[in-house]
């Protein structure tokens, strides 16, 4: 199992796949994507309405049901996408809505990432997962270092050949 992470800024080269056409990879069923359930003008919401074909409503409400949950949600078999629950989310663009106190513990986390290895493992089993914890409010480097840890707990079955996600914002 291989941990690819990609460099961010325009200091990166074109061959980092730093612009990576995720509704075509998740239409033709070559990945697995993971992050947040932030909807809005997110990469995911974009994942979630075009690749899975939900509209704003259906992809606002399986977002919700995420955060409500605090549980990790996937849309297989419409798309092979997981969803993390946010601690906070906008559904509606002027509103903000709270589902949990603060960040998720590394523990909640990591139990999570857990959830969505297992998701690929029996349901999904794509060799390819990428994490994209990008732009959404939360602290990219808390959840790259849960992954980490989620990959070192999980047993070699449950997890794919290659995990790609990007170094965090600094």
């Amino acid at each position: 199992m291989k941990l690819t992470v990609l460099k961010r800024g325009k200091d990166v080269d074109e061959d980092m796949a730093t612009d990576i056409d995720f509704v075509s990879l998740l239409k033709a069923r070559d990945i697995h994507y993971v992050s947040l359930a932030v909807p809005g003008l997110t990469v995911v919401s974009a994942c979630v309405e075009f690749a899975g074909g939900f509209d704003v409503r259906r992809r606002n409400d399986f977002m919700l049901r995420v955060n409500h949950a605090k549980e990790t949600g996937t849309l297989y078999p419409q798309a092979n996408i997981s969803l993390l629950p946010s601690p906070t989310a906008s559904y509606g663009g002027m509103d903000h809505n709270v589902h949990h106190d603060g960040e998720y513990t590394e523990a909640e986390v990591v139990a999570q990432i857990l959830d969505a290895f297992k998701a690929n493992s029996q349901y999904i089993k794509s060799r390819t997962m990428y994490f994209d914890f990008r732009n959404l409010g939360v602290r990219e480097s808390h959840y790259l270092a849960c992954l980490k840890t989620a990959m070192n707990q999980a047993r070699p079955e449950e997890l794919p050949t290659e995990v790609i996600s990007w170094e965090a914002r600094k």
